[in-house]
């Protein structure tokens, strides 16, 4: 069993403080309440890697079956307190969607008193630095990359649009996205990589048992 919570790593922005507290419960309780469907699964059990199954029969009826734990949400002194405690296995899904819930209800709050104009300014500002990131990459044709942004992005739609633009603009140099909803809606390969976590969680393990 493991415990987990969030931290703001930004000690001056009081999380708690910007988000409105009942509507991210309102968005946690919703993620608690999704299953995977047929179509999902269905895709996943299709996905190949190296000439193999990516994805093996016994994770796909533990996906099938699976419901996120319990979470802990409250303020302290301006800060947001969310923790996830249960089995490893289980209470390690709630790592990505609710930091991304986190970052995009925070720049939700942060947008909110702009005026269509500013909110305009925004997006074209973002538009403007990824224009730049693609002209990098056209410098440096030898340069591949795969999209891990999704528990870091402003936005579900902006995510959705960034890697759309990657896939038209750089062709093959853009791997794909580690995001396996935008993946299939996409009909690329989900990409990723062998979580840090798991050696990071086995080498505290260890030094605590004297190896």
């Amino acid at each position: 069993r493991v415990k987990y919570r969030l931290t703001c790593r930004t000690k001056d922005v009081k999380l708690a403080k910007v988000i409105d507290l009942g509507r991210l419960r309102e968005e946690l309780d919703h993620v608690r309440n999704l299953r995977f469907g047929n179509s999902e699964l269905h895709y996943l059990r299709g996905t190949n890697e190296y000439q193999e199954r990516m994805f093996r029969e016994p994770y796909l009826e533990f996906l099938w079956n699976f419901r996120l734990p319990k979470y802990h949400l409250e303020e302290r002194g301006g800060d947001l307190v969310l923790e996830f405690a249960g089995p490893w296995a289980e209470a390690i899904y709630w790592e990505v969607p609710a930091l991304a819930i986190v970052n995009e209800l925070y720049y939700e709050a942060e947008m909110s008193p702009l005026t269509n104009f500013e909110r305009d300014l925004v997006y074209a500002e973002g538009q403007r630095r990824l224009a730049e990131k693609l002209a990098t990459f056209r410098t440096r044709p030898e340069m591949s990359f795969v999209d891990f942004g999704t528990r870091r992005r402003f936005s579900r739609t902006w995510q959705r649009y960034v890697v759309k633009v990657f896939m038209e603009e750089l062709g093959s140099q853009f791997r794909g996205t580690s995001n396996v909803e935008i993946s299939k809606d996409f009909d690329t390969e989900p990409r990723g990589t062998d979580a840090h976590e798991r050696a990071m969680v086995l080498g505290g393990l260890a030094r605590a048992r004297g190896f």
